[in-house]
């Protein structure tokens, strides 16, 4: 029998029929339990089930719990953004999940362009609007938005100079952005 928590993949055996049955995840074969999915085993002891949550399960379970998500800006379009989510708030994740930021989804004020906010290459702090893949994301928030970003001149990294600027540290460049509270100061701040 395989330990409770541990990843498993397809066709694995976990249990012998006279232990437990099959649950979700699980298929039963000449009286022998294997995975179905991959994803992590939970027996559930009451029941006599052997169970495999799947890895779109925890996933979704995790970002139902989250409070925000930490992504990089791939593309950017005329009002949209597209984002590979890297991380669950401290935990990363492998790999990436796909996401889209909307340029309604950024600011109430009025924007002109989408990189007014967000930039390609961009990590952005963002909280998830729905739980269908791809995810929708939003920056409205305060404490949201861009966490680190580099100078389209010369690529050195962007230091928070007020609440909508960054300022290149090489070259002087002053860039436009929606902030998060967690983006980098400049320094002595």
């Amino acid at each position: 029998m395989k330990v409770q928590g541990e990843l498993t993949l397809p066709g694995e055996e976990l249990a012998v029929i006279e232990e437990f049955i099959a649950g979700d995840g699980t298929y039963e074969l000449n009286g022998i339990v294997r995975a179905a999915v991959i994803g992590k085993i939970f027996y559930d002891m009451l029941n006599r089930k052997s169970n495999v949550l799947g890895i779109k399960k925890i996933i979704f379970q995790s970002l139902k719990k989250a409070k925000y998500v930490v992504g990089i800006i791939n593309t950017v379009k005329e009002d949209i953004a597209q984002v590979s989510v890297v991380g669950i708030e401290e935990k990363s994740v492998a790999p990436p999940i796909s996401a889209y930021l909307h340029i309604s989804q950024i600011t109430n004020k009025k924007l002109n362009s989408i990189t007014e906010a967000v930039r390609v290459g961009d990590i952005i702090r963002a909280k998830p609007l729905s739980y269908t893949f791809p995810l929708a994301l939003t920056i409205k928030m305060k404490d949201l938005g861009v966490i680190y970003a580099k100078c389209s001149r010369c690529g050195y990294l962007l230091m928070k100079q007020d609440e909508n600027n960054l300022k290149c540290q090489r070259c002087g460049n002053i860039e436009q952005r929606k902030i998060g509270v967690y983006m980098v100061r400049k320094s002595g701040s």
